[in-house]
């Protein structure tokens, strides 16, 4: 599979990344994947020529790293993957078992790397922004991470263009490790994304992959996970039924033409706007489909008509008000 370079930097992915937020418990939520499931789906995606995973300290509650690890240890191809986690949401009851200060940061990627079974990660992304760490202390701590080894590069997700541009201002002014990657919400149903950070991401040379590139499913038509849609609460919460019925509809009508599947259209719609989709998976099958994506080339008339219904949406994916509380 081909692959994409992110940005100016040296680092490249395929056009698809498999994401393990579904590797946790089911017993905690419904839409989760159990461990005996997890190796036979990386298996499959690496010989499909994805070699790119995407995890985080959260997900599962930890699980999601440490089956990730096993699965790649048992690959036995490190050198010929890359691995991204992220580090800012609560691991810990105490007070400073979350966010981005110097102390948590490393203690969190500590643990990361004990559960994926590796002296390193080839991105580690700073899950939000912290309004209450100072900034410095956050992109000193990640430079240290980045001379010392344990991350190969560093990654931003989810946050105001403004606070984004900050960060790389003081990281060149300073000589710090910069940026080299954005993940954020982007998909048919969400393309406020488009307004500023992405322009901003182009300009700055900062690669850029989106994250739920299916609406958390409501992009996957007739092969959506109606688990994951029933129980999912974000599922609900970052989609509008009033504003996104006519963009649906017009997928429907593009999937009637061409014979393709809901979720092949939506992923090669955001290849064709040059983004790299972290995709989450429970089957080989629905690997296969995202797959289509990558050889599905949609023309210009198509591309123009699946946007002409977008309207604009508030904000979601994080919390410009928690940017603005005080240091």
């Amino acid at each position: 599979m081909e692959q994409v370079r992110l940005g100016r930097s040296e680092l490249s992915v395929p056009p698809l990344i498999l994401g393990t937020a579904t590797f946790g418990d089911p017993s905690a939520a419904a839409w989760n994947m159990g461990g005996e499931a997890v190796w036979p789906l990386i298996r499959h995606a690496y010989d499909k020529g994805i070699n790119s995973f995407d995890t985080g300290a959260t997900y599962g509650r930890g699980l999601a790293e440490a089956r990730l690890g096993d699965a790649l240890a048992r690959l036995g191809k490190r050198d010929q993957v890359t691995v991204t986690t992220k580090v800012y949401f609560p691991t810990g009851d105490g007070p400073e078992d979350r966010g981005l200060s110097r102390k948590h940061m490393l203690s969190s990627l500590d643990t990361s790397l004990r559960r994926l079974r590796t002296d390193y990660v080839d991105v580690l992304m700073i899950h939000r922004w912290d309004a209450e760490t100072p900034i410095e202390e956050t992109l000193e701590a990640l430079d240290e991470i980045v001379r010392s080894g344990r991350a190969r590069h560093i990654g931003a997700s989810s946050m105001s263009a403004w606070r984004m541009m900050k960060a790389l201002g003081m990281q060149r002014a300073g000589g710090l490790a910069s940026f080299v990657v954005m993940q954020g919400l982007y998909n048919l149903l969400y393309r406020e994304e488009e307004r500023e950070m992405i322009p901003l991401c182009e300009e700055e040379g900062v690669g850029y992959t989106a994250w739920s590139p299916l609406a958390r499913g409501y992009l996957a038509g007739p092969q959506a996970d109606a688990t994951r849609l029933t129980h999912d609460r974000f599922a609900s919460e970052r989609f509008e039924a009033e504003l996104d019925a006519p963009v649906l509809a017009t997928l429907d009508e593009v999937v009637a033409e061409t014979g393709l599947s809901h979720a092949t259209v939506a992923l090669a719609w955001l290849r064709a706007r040059g983004a790299v989709s972290v995709i989450g998976a429970t089957s080989p099958e629905q690997i296969d489909v995202a797959l289509a994506a990558v050889q599905t080339k949609l023309d210009e008339a198509t591309v123009g008509r699946l946007e002409a219904q977008y309207r604009p949406h508030p904000v979601a994916g994080f919390n410009p008000r928690e940017e603005r509380a005080a240091v």
